[in-house]
């Protein structure tokens, strides 16, 4: 009886009629009507095809629906831009974890006699990144990359402003870190880099490698801070979800009046969803890189902006206070937190420097630290950026 009762009744009435008449029936003492439940029946089925026909013409109801099936700007460009990966020969491969969809973005450069060893180099990239904005980097980089590695793979993530940016996002380190081990496991890297949210991941996954890589590389790289700035780190970025574009934009570009067009709406919609909060909450004590364990890789290697205010310059300080000894660190000049898109040519520069290439000369445009610790006096953080004070550090 419920059943055809919720059939035919529209959803904001039919609880009530089920319930109402069930009563009156139960109440009924005389013999049951097949007329009266018939005319009943009728009855329902007419309220029922108003209401739909009134939810069909419902034209805020469809405005609403078709715009949300109407790609975004940032949509449109990576439609392109899987067209160009794929036509560049990087294979599109689905992973799956729970309900979510990750993307493992690979290209196969040589092929690897059965029982060599495959070099590969892995890229993981930040919150809310794409690897679209790495392509410069590949682009200039892909005759280097072509000599070292016989592979070249790009995890990309849900809900992020690339290829799956359609998609929920995943509000969970646990998960991301369980992915990004997982890759690591499926295809064992040469080299492990990774960007921002990426350098954490790809840092705390190579301290519990269960083989040593070759070379680590950290692009301003989130995840090593000190106990007392950790909670100040994630309310920092829960608290710039309220701030305007430009005011974001002031954080994370060395010069914001270039990247208007780029970091755009799209990217604000990203960071005020609610799923950051969501993120940021979830993230466990023992989930930070370790400063005291140490990383299964043979090299490391950070980068920084040195106007970075959105994850500190100044955090440079604590890679090569704990790693200073097997430490490769660089500066790079008038540059904030996204390299990559802010300076592409020095990026590539210094990564393929760091990678044992020399195409460029230190100087232009970058600066190596010395790893010895007395050799490495870091500015005051109150003299590098405004987020210093919130942020909380020490001179």
């Amino acid at each position: 009886m419920n059943l055809i009762c919720q059939s035919l009744y529209s959803p904001p009435c039919a609880e009530y009629r089920i319930s109402s008449t069930l009563f009156k029936m139960s109440k009924q003492t005389s013999p049951f009507d097949p007329n009266e439940f018939a005319e009943w029946l009728m009855d329902g089925f007419k309220e029922t095809l108003s209401y739909r026909v009134r939810q069909t013409l419902d034209r805020d109801r469809w405005v609403e629906y078709f715009k949300s099936k109407i790609p975004n700007k940032n949509q449109i460009i990576h439609l392109a831009l899987k067209k160009a990966f794929e036509n560049a020969g990087f294979v599109f491969e689905d992973l799956k974890q729970g309900d979510a969809t990750f993307y493992v973005i690979r290209k196969t450069i040589r092929q690897v006699e059965p029982g060599q060893k495959v070099r590969r180099f892995l890229f993981i990239p930040g919150l809310g990144d794409s690897p679209g904005s790495w392509v410069p980097f590949f682009t200039l980089s892909q005759k280097e990359l072509a000599k070292q590695f016989d592979e070249v793979i790009v995890v990309d993530f849900p809900g992020y402003m690339g290829f799956l940016s359609h998609h929920e996002m995943v509000p969970s380190m646990a998960i991301l870190l369980n992915v990004v081990k997982m890759v690591c496991e499926i295809y064992p890297p040469e080299v492990l880099m990774g960007h921002s949210l990426g350098g954490w991941l790809a840092g705390k996954v190579a301290q519990e490698l269960n083989q040593v890589i070759d070379h680590f590389i950290a692009v301003a790289p989130s995840g090593l801070i000190p106990d007392a700035e950790r909670k100040t780190f994630g309310d920092f970025i829960v608290n710039n979800q309220g701030l305007t574009i430009e005011e974001l934009l002031e954080l994370i570009v060395y010069d914001p009046r270039k990247f208007g067009p780029l970091l755009n709406k799209d990217f604000k919609d990203f960071y005020e969803k609610p799923s950051i909060k969501a993120f940021v909450n979830s993230v466990e004590p023992q989930q930070f890189i370790d400063a005291t364990k140490p990383f299964q890789a043979r090299k490391l290697t950070v980068i920084w902006g040195d106007h970075d205010q959105f994850v500190p310059t100044h955090w440079v300080r604590y890679w090569v206070e704990h790693y200073g000894e097997n430490l490769d660190a660089y500066l790079l000049k008038n540059t904030g937190h996204i390299p990559q898109m802010e300076r592409p040519i020095v990026t590539s520069q210094v990564l393929l420097h760091a990678l044992g290439s020399k195409p460029g000369a230190e100087g232009n445009g970058w600066k190596k630290i010395q790893s010895r610790r007395r050799e490495f006096e870091p500015k005051k953080p109150e003299t590098m950026h405004p987020s210093s004070k919130l942020l909380g550090s020490s001179s």
